[in-house]
């Protein structure tokens, strides 16, 4: 097969079939992008820490394929995103030092969830940074973080329960991130509570699709995201390139 040099993000998301993943993700400015045959492949810039991320869509075997074709072309410790099990046909001097995680999208409103009332803009940042580092230490987005538009949660009795962040891009795509739930109330549904009525919201302001992450770990993150009806077939490794003297 032979590695074509794309142009553009138009041609990324055509030759994506649109795929949700490459809509999200190319909300970073366009370097450089490759298709070999049906597998693609795109390297953006992200605006804000000027950091390079290449990331691929395909089968493990075909992804492991353009990458091998790409090495002379990447910097050490490029960082990648790629389909779950692709490191396994990579060279044997090249890894992967990365972690798994699933990409997950909604393209229609969930049911409702008793009790989305309740959710509310929150704006005291103190009591959302008390919240994550009780319930989640490890959250992608804190408050300060140049990406959140706005944080939503719950209040209980004056205490704040549960939270998440819109870190949607202004490209019409909504997106969750630092979902968490107090451990003292944790058992209640308000993960799925807060998830349901920041993605409805999020709808209702026009996004036609909202996205989010999870480690692949995350079994109960993911019985609340089936729950909610999120889409369950992308599965990532991402980190960086690691390439080692031949021998």
């Amino acid at each position: 097969m032979t590695l074509t040099l794309l142009s553009s993000a138009a041609e990324v998301l055509l030759a994506t079939g649109h795929d949700p993943f490459a809509r999200r993700s190319l909300d970073r400015p366009l370097d450089h992008a490759w298709l070999l045959g049906r597998t693609v492949a795109w390297l953006a810039v992200d605006a804000e820490s000027g950091n390079r991320y290449l990331s691929a869509l395909g089968a493990p075997p075909q992804v492991a394929e353009l990458l091998t074709e790409l090495l002379p072309e990447l910097p050490p410790g490029q960082r990648l995103t790629v389909p779950h099990g692709t490191p396994a046909h990579l060279p044997a001097w090249v890894s992967l030092d990365g972690n798994d995680w699933d990409f997950r999208w909604l393209d229609q409103p969930p049911p409702v969830q008793p009790g989305e009332d309740a959710v509310r803009p929150i704006e005291d940042e103190g009591e959302i940074a008390a919240l994550l580092e009780a319930a989640n230490p490890t959250a992608s987005a804190r408050p300060g973080d140049p990406s959140v538009r706005r944080w939503f949660g719950i209040r209980q009795q004056s205490l704040l329960v549960t939270c998440a962040a819109d870190t949607s891009t202004p490209a019409g795509i909504g997106h969750l991130s630092s979902i968490a739930v107090h451990p003292a109330a944790r058992g209640h549904g308000l993960g799925r509570v807060v998830t349901a009525a920041v993605t409805r919201r999020l709808f209702d302001e026009g996004c036609d699709l909202v996205t989010l992450g999870m480690y692949a770990d995350n079994e109960h993150g993911r019985r609340l995201y089936d729950a909610l009806g999120f889409h369950d077939d992308h599965r990532f490794t991402s980190g960086p390139l690691r390439i080692r003297d031949r021998w």
